[in-house]
């Protein structure tokens, strides 16, 4: 069997860990960073060594630097490989390691990876047993009370009833969003739907409901009409809309990170934040 992973291999493995940690030290506050992918490092010997992921920065005159070997290998990592990785940390002066691989590291990789000070991480996307005692998903049932217009009558003012002559009909076809109520002024104050949505629910459904909403010396404007009036009569129902909305984990989810020698979970989602878990055991 390969030692690589299907999922996840060589150099789009490298790419993904880099990413993960460009988020995990943003998230902590390290400024001036540049997490950099396939570098190289000249080492004491002479001796030119490739770098999967790299970074630097320096904190009250001290520089941090950090390698990260990545292998996306589909079973344990074996001690060779750490001792390996051990080789370059020493032939390069002051550099911290890091190993990422997918599953996990054999006891022996562990001993000799604790003795020597290399962090040691299972660097993945979640699986569903990463979110024992978690909530992986978030779902909302809402609940909306809505109006729904059935009748319509201004109450034009008395004044103006005695200026017309004759009976004014017509059919008007509007925006519900384009102003209909105008001030004494001529400034507009409502549209239609914002008249709906001005009317009183009470908090529970309704039928044939009756309101009445003062607009004194107000004008009304449907397209040729033009009323003068004092206010609005409404009659209008009000009707429960449900709506669900569903937060779900796994699409959230970007990268899990396990501290091999700790347990510990940290968790990074793709909007960039960064969440330790529980700590687990090994």
């Amino acid at each position: 069997m390969s030692d690589e992973s299907n999922v996840a291999k060589g150099t789009d493995y490298e790419l993904f860990v880099q990413g993960v940690y460009e988020t995990v030290l943003k998230a902590e506050g390290v400024e001036n960073v540049s997490v950099e992918h396939n570098i190289k490092l000249q080492g004491k010997s002479g001796c030119e060594h490739q770098i999967d992921v790299y970074w630097e920065f320096k904190l009250a005159g001290q520089v941090y630097r950090t390698a990260i070997e990545c292998k996306a290998y589909n079973k344990e990592v074996d001690i060779g490989r750490i001792r390996d990785f051990y080789g370059v940390l020493a032939d390069v002066a002051n550099l911290n390691g890091i190993f990422a691989t997918l599953v996990g590291y054999q006891s022996g990789a562990k001993q000799y990876a604790r003795h020597y000070g290399i962090a040691l991480k299972e660097l993945r996307l979640p699986t569903p047993d990463d979110w024992a005692g978690r909530i992986k998903d978030i779902v909302i049932n809402i609940y909306v009370l809505i109006s729904k217009i059935k009748n319509f009558q201004p109450k034009a003012r008395q004044d103006f009833l005695n200026s017309i002559s004759e009976p004014v009909t017509g059919q008007v076809g509007l925006w519900t969003d384009a102003p209909i109520v105008f001030d004494p002024d001529g400034k507009p104050v409502a549209s239609y739907e914002q008249l709906r949505q001005s009317l009183p629910t009470a908090g529970a459904p309704f039928k044939d409901r009756k309101y009445y909403a003062p607009y004194p010396a107000h004008r009304l404007k449907l397209g040729k009409l033009d009323i003068e009036m004092d206010g609005i009569d409404f009659t209008y129902d009000v009707d429960v809309e449900t709506m669900t909305s569903k937060v779900l984990g796994e699409q959230m989810a970007h990268a899990i990170i396990r501290d091999v020698q700790t347990g510990s979970y940290t968790f990074v989602d793709k909007q960039g934040n960064v969440r330790p878990p529980r700590n687990h055991q090994s």
